[in-house]
């Protein structure tokens, strides 16, 4: 089997082209993402957290924990009954 050589300046070049734009959209990305966690943490643990947050965070954690219970314990649900194609 035949190689063909590689020309080492091309090849660094082209990698460096790739990081240049892609390093930018990593950040950009990891930016979107992490910002809602970023300020749920600051609103529950800053000065900035109003009570109405924290009550309304409580709220939504209660009832995450009461759903939660209420899928371990078992509870059985049904499906609604199949509807046919043609009337």
């Amino acid at each position: 089997m035949e190689t063909l050589p590689i020309n080492l300046t091309e090849t660094v070049t082209a990698v460096m082209a790739m990081l240049v734009v892609l390093i930018p959209v990593i950040g950009l990305v990891i930016r979107i993402a992490a910002k809602p966690v970023v300020e749920a943490l600051v609103a529950t643990k800053g000065e900035g957290a109003r009570p109405a947050d924290l009550s309304a965070l409580k709220m939504r954690v209660e009832a995450l924990e009461h759903e939660v219970k209420g899928l371990a314990a078992g509870e059985q649900r049904s499906l609604p009954a199949p509807v046919p194609l043609r009337p």
